[in-house]
């Protein structure tokens, strides 16, 4: 028998492989592709990691986001999540001024507000319960 999370991974899972497929034809026959198609991505896979990730209630079918393991895996990977990306802006901007000798002004702002924006926000939760 299915359960609801066997279903909604098949759907997101080939929602998401629909998406990709259809942006990796756009660009092989050399049409335009733009952020629709990249935010369209992501947002499938978003929802497909998500529905592979976690259990519904009333089903024993997984960890549940709601759980205290559930809150602590999100913790930890959005705080993985976060260094990854601030990596890939380092290389990003080290990689443009490699291959093109510029830098790109948003990228380095950016990059600054992504090294101090978490410390400011553990300095203000920290405050919140004193």
């Amino acid at each position: 028998m299915m359960t609801i999370k066997k279903v909604m991974r098949w759907i997101s899972g080939v929602g998401a492989l629909v998406i990709i497929g259809s942006t990796l034809y756009k660009i092989v026959s050399g049409q335009e592709t733009g952020s629709n198609e990249i935010i369209g991505i992501g947002t499938a896979l978003t929802l497909f990691f998500s529905t592979i990730a976690w259990g519904t209630k009333g089903e024993d079918d997984g960890i549940r986001e709601d759980e205290e393991l559930g809150r602590r895996i999100s913790e930890r990977s959005g705080m993985l999540g976060y260094y990854i990306l601030l990596a890939m802006l380092l290389l990003t901007i080290v990689g443009e001024e490699w291959l093109y000798g510029t830098h790109s002004p948003l990228l380095l702002i950016l990059l600054a507000i992504g090294m101090f924006l978490h410390p400011m926000l553990e300095f203000l939760q920290t405050r919140k319960y004193r």
